[in-house]
């Protein structure tokens, strides 16, 4: 993987509030991620990502317990990577996105996703 980890960085500081997704699912992922899965927070950081900031989540309906699975979070990346690029870190699985929203962005990028996340959802 070669991360323009500077222009990564400007294009998630770049990103208000008001770009973000305010449904339930959403606000409810990312008022948690960064503390229920700080490891991943730190390994996106180190690539210039925001993790509160994603391009796209694809969440499951809440369980009997109220918990929510996300099987899929994305995030854009400013660079180049290897179609067959994996990482796991605890049981959290990371791989190059086939599939996501347009990006409107015409330098060169990537979609990272990893998955799953579970976390409690408090809409």
């Amino acid at each position: 993987m070669h991360v323009n980890i500077e222009k990564t960085k400007e294009y998630y500081h770049a990103i208000t509030d008001s770009l973000l997704c305010d449904c339930g699912y959403c606000r409810s992922y990312r008022l948690q991620v960064k503390s229920a899965f700080s490891e991943v927070a730190e390994y996106l950081e180190s690539l210039g990502i925001d993790i509160e900031k994603p391009l796209e989540t694809s969440p499951l309906e809440p369980d009997e317990a109220g918990m929510l699975e996300y099987c899929c979070c994305q995030y854009i990346v400013f660079g180049k990577c290897e179609a067959g690029y994996h990482h796991t870190i605890d049981n959290v699985k990371f791989r190059i996105a086939t599939s996501y929203p347009g990006t409107g962005i015409e330098q060169e990028h990537f979609v990272l996703e990893f998955f799953p996340i579970q976390l409690k959802y408090i809409g």
